[in-house]
């Protein structure tokens, strides 16, 4: 992130449309937000966002970003500041881009997965188009993603100004653990960790597999990149590390 602090230094750029230039300087402000009671996402530590949500046991945590140490990183934040020791009890992967599940093996283990003790879960067909983006199509979007974003010009008023979801995507380990449960049905609605879901499969809209996830009794809505600018719908947030900002769309 220090190589972005140069947005902060003026108001207007020449060289920077001023879209682009507003909402980089929004992705400036990083660190641990909450959401509301119960939710709390870390900001700016990849190019997605990590959002955890307090369980009856645990903390449920929402698309855990694109590689392992950054998500270490986030969860080590988390946990010293809110997260009361208490351990992760589910994953949830809102849809197939990498960025939103690509950093799972930093936070929770196959063995755990595997066993039923930490359940993960997507929406429909999720394995088999995450494949056939990820893999099959995988150079070619590795290619387009150098140019379309400039990630090799150096961070500067008339370089590389930033990515519009967050700043860059993080270059550590990348991995992934396939989901346990699959959300079938147009809407569907069950328990995880005590805290009741309502699932909503929207296939072929920002990803080819997508969901959004209602969590009545907080009455918060999380629709990841189906809504722009936004990920937790909720009250103003409050940072414990970095800026402050609110969510909404």
């Amino acid at each position: 992130m220090k190589r972005f602090q140069f947005l902060d230094t003026q108001d207007e750029f020449d060289s920077i449309h001023p879209s682009l230039l507003r909402q980089s300087v929004l992705n400036n402000n990083y660190g641990l937000y909450e959401v509301i009671p119960g939710i709390y996402q870390v900001r700016g530590f990849d190019l997605s966002d990590i959002t955890f949500v307090r369980g009856k046991t645990g903390w449920i945590v929402f698309d855990p970003l694109i590689s392992a140490e950054p998500v270490r990183a986030a969860w080590n934040l988390f946990q010293e500041h809110v997260g009361e020791g208490l351990p992760v009890t589910a994953v949830i992967y809102s849809h197939t881009h990498g960025d939103h599940w690509g950093g799972v093996r930093g936070l929770v283990s196959e063995e755990d997965v595997r066993s039923g003790k930490i359940p993960v879960i997507a929406p429909v067909d999720f394995m088999e188009f995450t494949v056939s983006e990820n893999v099959y199509a995988g150079n070619a979007m590795n290619r387009r993603l150098f140019y379309q974003y400039g990630l090799l010009l150096p961070a500067s008023p008339h370089g590389y100004v930033g990515q519009g979801l967050g700043q860059a995507v993080s270059a550590g380990a990348t991995g992934l653990i396939a989901p346990t449960r699959y959300v079938e049905k147009d809407i569907e609605e069950f328990e995880i960790d005590g805290v009741k879901m309502v699932f909503q499969n929207t296939p072929n809209t920002e990803a080819p597999r997508e969901m959004n996830t209602y969590i009545p009794d907080m009455k918060a809505l999380w629709m990841a990149e189906n809504c722009p600018s936004s990920e937790f719908l909720g009250q103003r947030t409050v940072s414990f590390k970095g800026g402050s900002g609110s969510s909404g769309c």
